[in-house]
């Protein structure tokens, strides 16, 4: 007689993470710096991007994986600046190249950065522990049912 197996599928549960908005008008490397240094923090650029290519994925991004600890946050710049040259212009003074701003999250177009908290540090102490940057001119914790688009895709 044949075995029968039966398998039986467990729920699925979805991603909880917290999503962290900063206005900062340092540069991405000087912000994971700020915040290894006065947060206690060890994020390090992200050695991969999203496609490969650093051309695909233009955001910065920088993570803290530490799995003893439980520890995954990210962190992402939420801007891209594509500067356009057209060489058909005169080479003026006032001619400036034509931008292009490119968002990753396109409901915070003013959040200048977005750290990604998956699990191992509560979100309200990480915004604590940020508001003692003076770098930092605002953080606050985003509310995920007010944003239209679907962050789990875009953030990894």
């Amino acid at each position: 007689m044949a075995k029968v197996k039966k398998y039986i599928l467990d729920e699925i549960d979805e991603d909880h993470f917290s999503l962290i908005a900063i206005h900062s008008s340092c540069e991405a490397y000087n912000l994971a710096f700020l915040l290894n240094s006065k947060c206690q923090c060890r994020f390090a650029q992200t050695k991969k991007n999203k496609a490969g290519a650093p051309s695909d994925y233009p955001f910065e991004s920088y993570e803290w994986i530490n799995p003893i600890k439980g520890i995954e946050i990210r962190l992402f710049s939420n801007r891209f600046l594509i500067f356009q040259n057209d060489t058909q212009k005169g080479s003026g003074l006032f001619d400036l190249p034509e931008t292009k701003e490119l968002y990753l999250v396109q409901d915070l177009k003013d959040v200048d950065y977005i750290i990604k908290i998956d699990s191992g540090v509560e979100e309200q102490l990480m915004i604590e522990r940020m508001e003692s940057i003076g770098q930092i001119s605002y953080c606050y914790s985003i509310d995920q049912s007010r944003l239209n688009s679907d962050l789990s895709l875009n953030l990894y």
